[in-house]
C-alpha cells in the first residue's frame, strides 16, 4: 500500500513539473517570437536601420558630428552655416 502511495504522488509530481516545464518553454518562445517583430519594425522607422553612419570634423571647430547633419564647401565640412560663413 505504500508502495503504490508513493508511485501515485511521483505521479502527480512529475506532471505538474512536466506541465510547468512546458509553460516556461511557451513563454520564452512567445517572448522571443514578439521581440523580433518588435526590432523589425523599429529597423523599419529608422532611416538607415542598424548601419553607422559616418562622422566627420567640422573644419573650424573640429567637432564630430554625422555626415548628414554637416554643411560642405569646397569638399571641407562644418557643423553649422555659421562656422562654412566664419572659415571663408
Amino acid at each position: 500500500m505504500a508502495g503504490a502511495r508513493i508511485t501515485f504522488l511521483s505521479r502527480c509530481f512529475m506532471r505538474q513539473a512536466l506541465l510547468i516545464v512546458f509553460v516556461i518553454i511557451v513563454l520564452m518562445l512567445l517572448r522571443k517570437g514578439r521581440g523580433r517583430a518588435r526590432r523589425t519594425k523599429e529597423d523599419r522607422d529608422s532611416p538607415a536601420g542598424h548601419l553607422p553612419e559616418r562622422m566627420v570634423e567640422c573644419a573650424f571647430c573640429g567637432v564630430n558630428s554625422p555626415v548628414s547633419e554637416n554643411v560642405r564647401k569646397l569638399g571641407r565640412y562644418y557643423c553649422c552655416e555659421q562656422h562654412r560663413d566664419a572659415d571663408a
